[in-house]
Formats: structure tokens, C-alpha cells, sequence
């Protein structure tokens, strides 16, 4: 199942520091290596010397921050983090969480998540009463918005006023990180093409056409897609943001310019995901100066901008097309229609009305309409959580295409 995969083990503390152990045995069963960091917490309750009896591989104590020190050689951190397939975080206490949540790296578990840019999973007992807590609560989430993978297991119903021992199963955690492992191949090596914002087109050198797109979920996918193993080509209108680290960034203006660029790169390309709001129409004549108020037409002529969409739709080959449609009204009906006009593998399709929602907000609500005739409406959530569902699904078409 982990045959040649290379495995940081993360041994968190507390009373179930001894699943750690479990987690150890499980993972070298399924056929992985197993390095082991400890954390903080974890001697309190397990000694490192169980865990340098059960592995072959170097076990960093919670001491050594920044590498290990054998005698006069030292290795730093960054070298026995580099070529990681995973890392897996057992258990994770609230104290480990917030510490991950805000990257306090003052010790070499923490220090190893931030070096570490491939899959992480982290377990804890998600129903013990602390967990609960607003904060922890709000540590987790920040910590799937980061691209981890928070893994809980379900606990036996029990009596009321009874509280279970955490019923973790090392086992299917292994099975798990296999899975994630497995998804996030599908996207290792791939070119992913996003474009995200709006277009401006300009009536004169200071007024422009435009619209409310902020740009925050298209940059949110490429900066996940990258971190999945992907090489990236964002091609952007004007936004504040930054580009992701990593990522190849193509800055526009107009929807004609962001044709041009996604023409460009679409060859290359073995998945396109179009989240710009892109401008329907554009003004027929542009000013070379600023057109005073007393001397401006009532009326602005206008016409259309090329479909970059439907292009792309067209010449589509074997690629995955992804698109968006924002609406104000009948939006399943305009969304199927884009999704057969345009040959699209599937579209993200949202209701603009909501001023909570949607455009400068941080937060969408959406429903997701595949060709394959089925509709999926996933509930409120932040735009980095929507980038991590989004290419859940890209990256199913792609294993599935491996398998065909």
C-alpha cells in the first residue's frame, strides 16, 4: 500500500501518545519508511528509545529544533524533511494544533509541517470536550485552509454522560494517507491553468468597465494545486493580491489580453479552470484622453469579447475544462447550458445575490453541476476550503482518466 514511500511520523503527546506507537507498526507494515520527530509532549508519556527500537530510520527528540547533532556531524532539518511523501501527526493535542496553526516553530515537529510541502495528515479525537472549544475549533479550521488533512475518526455511541477513549483505528488512518497519497498523484507533473479576477476595459486612460470579481478563489486554487504537486499558470486580471509562491503569474488587463494569455499557455495545459469574470462586452472606441463630463456621449457604444471559454471548449482534446457561472437568477438553467455549450467537465455555479457571498467576500456557497448529469450543493465555506473541493474533483477525473 506505501511501498518506497518515505513517512515523517509525528508523534504528538498527551495520554494517547501511545498511539503513536500503533500508527509506527501500521505504517511499516503497509510497506513505508518511517522517520519519527517527537514533539514537546510525547516523552511525558513515551520514551524516544520505543521508538528508536521500532525503527531503522533517524528519530528526532523535541530538542533538537533546527537537525540533528550525532557527535560532530549535523544534519539539518531541511534534509531529513526533503523527499517526504507524507507526514502523519499522532495525536495532535490542542497545544500541538495551535502551535501548527500559527507556525510557532519552536520545536522540530512544528519546524518540519512548515518545511514539508507535500501531503500532511493530522489525527486527534475531535469529540473530547476540549476540542470543542471556539479556539481549537478555529485552529483547525485554519489548518484545513492551509491544505492539511484533518483526520477524525468516528467514536462508538455511548450512554449519555458517558465519555469513549478515542477509538483510533492505526489502520485505517494508514489506509487514509494511501488514499491521499493516491489523489494527490493524480495532479504530481500535471499543467494546471487557472484564471482568476476581473477585466477592465477602459472607456478612456482613467475610466474602465469592470465588475466585482476579487480574484480570491482562482488565486486560492493555483496556490493549492501548486502545493499538490502541480505546475501552475495563473492568468489574472487586476487584483491586490500576491501571487502564490511558486506559481508562474501572468498579469492582465483586458479580456482581450487575457485571451491572448490563456491561448498561450492552454496547449501546455492539462487542466484549465476558468474562475474569471470576464468582461461580456467592451466599449467599441477608446479615448486617447480623458473625455470631460460635458462633452461625453449619453450613450457608450459597446461590443462583445471574444468566449474564451467556448474556444477552449472547443479545441478541448483531452483536457479537463473547468468553469464558473455567476448568476442572479435561474442559475441551475444558465449553468447547464453553460456546462453542454461550452463541453465542460464540470461548472461551479453560484448565486451572486447574497451580499455575504461570493464576490469581495471570503466565503461562497455554490453547487457543482458534472456532465455526468449529477448536481452537488456544498454548504457555505471559505474560498480556500472551495479551491480544496474543487480539485478533489479535478483530480478524480484525472485518476479516472489514468485508469480508462
Amino acid at each position: 500500500m506505501l511501498q518506497h514511500k518515505h513517512v515523517l511520523l509525528g508523534a504528538g503527546g498527551g495520554p494517547l501518545a501511545w498511539l503513536a506507537v500503533e500508527v509506527l507498526r501500521a505504517l511499516q507494515r503497509a510497506g513505508a519508511r518511517v522517520r519519527v520527530v517527537l514533539s514537546a509532549e510525547t516523552e511525558a508519556f513515551v520514551p524516544a528509545l520505543t521508538f528508536q527500537s521500532l525503527t531503522s530510520e533517524e528519530v528526532i527528540p523535541a530538542d533538537q529544533p533546527y537537525g540533528l547533532l550525532q557527535g560532530t556531524a549535523f544534519r539539518p532539518l531541511e534534509a531529513l524533511v526533503r523527499g517526504l511523501d507524507a507526514l502523519v501527526v499522532v495525536p495532535a493535542t490542542p497545544a500541538l494544533l495551535a502551535k501548527l496553526a500559527t507556525a510557532c516553530a519552536d520545536e522540530p515537529l512544528v519546524r518540519a509541517a512548515l518545511l514539508h510541502r507535500g501531503l500532511t495528515v493530522v489525527a486527534f479525537p475531535g469529540k473530547a470536550p476540549a476540542y470543542q472549544h471556539p479556539l481549537v475549533q478555529h485552529n483547525l479550521r485554519r489548518l484545513r485552509e492551509a491544505g492539511m488533512v484533518l483526520y477524525e475518526q468516528a467514536e462508538p455511541a455511548l450512554p449519555e454522560g458517558e465519555e469513549a477513549a478515542w477509538s483510533l483505528d492505526p489502520a485505517a488512518l494508514v489506509q487514509e494517507v494511501a488514499a491521499c497519497l493516491q489523489e494527490a498523484s493524480a495532479l504530481a507533473g500535471k499543467v494546471v491553468l487557472v484564471t482568476a479576477g476581473p477585466t477592465q476595459e477602459p472607456i478612456d486612460p482613467v475610466r474602465h468597465i469592470s465588475n466585482r470579481s476579487s480574484g480570491k478563489t482562482g488565486f486560492a486554487i493555483a496556490e493549492l494545486a501548486q502545493r499538490r504537486g502541480a505546475r501552475v499558470v495563473l492568468v489574472t486580471g487586476p487584483t491586490h493580491l500576491e501571487a502564490p509562491p511558486g506559481v508562474e503569474c501572468v498579469r492582465v488587463r483586458t479580456a482581450l489580453e487575457m485571451r491572448e494569455a490563456v491561448l498561450a499557455h492552454a496547449p501546455a495545459a492539462h487542466v484549465v479552470i476558468k474562475t474569471a469574470a470576464v468582461a461580456d462586452f467592451r466599449p467599441k472606441a477608446v479615448a486617447t484622453h480623458k473625455v470631460k463630463k460635458d462633452e461625453a456621449a449619453v450613450v457608450i457604444e459597446l461590443e462583445r469579447n471574444p468566449d474564451i471559454l467556448a474556444e477552449l471548449g472547443a479545441q478541448k482534446g483531452e483536457r479537463i475544462l473547468v468553469g464558473f457561472a455567476a448568476e442572479t437568477q435561474d442559475l441551475l438553467r444558465h449553468a447547464q447550458e453553460k456546462l453542454q455549450k461550452k463541453h465542460l467537465d464540470f461548472i461551479v455555479a453560484n448565486d451572486v445575490t447574497d451580499p455575504t457571498l461570493g464576490f469581495a467576500s471570503d466565503f461562497n456557497r455554490v453547487r457543482i453541476l458534472h456532465a455526468s448529469g449529477q448536481v452537488e450543493e456544498l454548504p457555505t465555506m471559505s474560498k480556500k476550503q472551495l479551491a480544496a473541493c474543487i480539485l478533489d474533483r479535478v483530480q478524480a477525473l484525472l485518476a479516472q482518466k489514468a485508469r480508462s
